[in-house]
């Protein structure tokens, strides 16, 4: 943007791609700038990607809260995006795909699960998520909440638990739906965290497949 002073008075007006305004007595100059429909495979590749993304978070929507806290002045959905963006890839035809084996859903200073595996009884459609009690009285409480939840991989869809999650000194959880009846453990991927009882932190998450 330019400021001008001209010894013609006031100029107001467009003169091809120039716009002239006058704004506290002072001519400002602009140049108009054309809207941007360019559609490129890269543009359209990007695109799909974050739509994917978007559709996801709204399914993992409360467990990511619990995970990904604002930081920062970032949102738990920003986090998210920036974390998972390059666990997705769209195909030639703009369809886009995630890598469950690698999606965040949380981040912090809290000790991750260990051990964590993941059972899972087509017939009852339950899936026993098992981990062990690491508590050490610091960045690993006995009381830290677990979060786990099952992702069918070959659907997208999303089987979670319910808000009253156990603790860190459980041992294991329980994931029951009927979505899960008569399905292929080789569909199934578990994604759990730890999170601080109050809600300040949480750990990285740990991925599994159900066995």
């Amino acid at each position: 943007m330019a400021r001008i002073r001209s010894l013609l008075g006031d100029i107001e007006g467009s003169a091809g791609q120039i716009t002239f305004t006058k704004q506290n007595g002072v001519n400002i100059l602009r140049q108009k700038v054309g809207p941007n429909s360019s559609n490129t495979p890269a543009q359209q590749n990007t695109r799909s990607r974050f739509k994917r993304l978007a559709e996801l978070f709204r399914a993992l929507s409360i467990p990511v809260r619990k995970g990904l806290k604002p930081q920062g002045g970032v949102s738990a959905y920003n986090r998210f995006v920036q974390q998972n963006f390059a666990n997705t890839q769209a195909d030639a035809l703009g369809v886009a795909s995630v890598d469950y084996s690698k999606l965040v859903l949380s981040g912090g200073g809290v000790e991750p699960l260990a051990r964590v595996t993941a059972a899972l009884d087509a017939v009852a459609g339950k899936v026993t998520v098992s981990f062990l009690d690491n508590s050490n009285g610091n960045v690993a409480l006995d009381t830290d909440g677990v979060k786990a939840l099952v992702v069918n991989k070959t659907t997208g869809r999303v089987v979670s638990t319910a808000d009253e999650d156990a603790t860190r000194a459980d041992g294991s959880i329980d994931i029951e739906d009927d979505a899960l009846l008569g399905v292929p453990a080789a569909d199934l991927m578990v994604l759990a965290f730890a999170y601080r009882a109050d809600g300040t932190d949480a750990s990285s998450t740990t991925q599994a497949q159900v066995a």
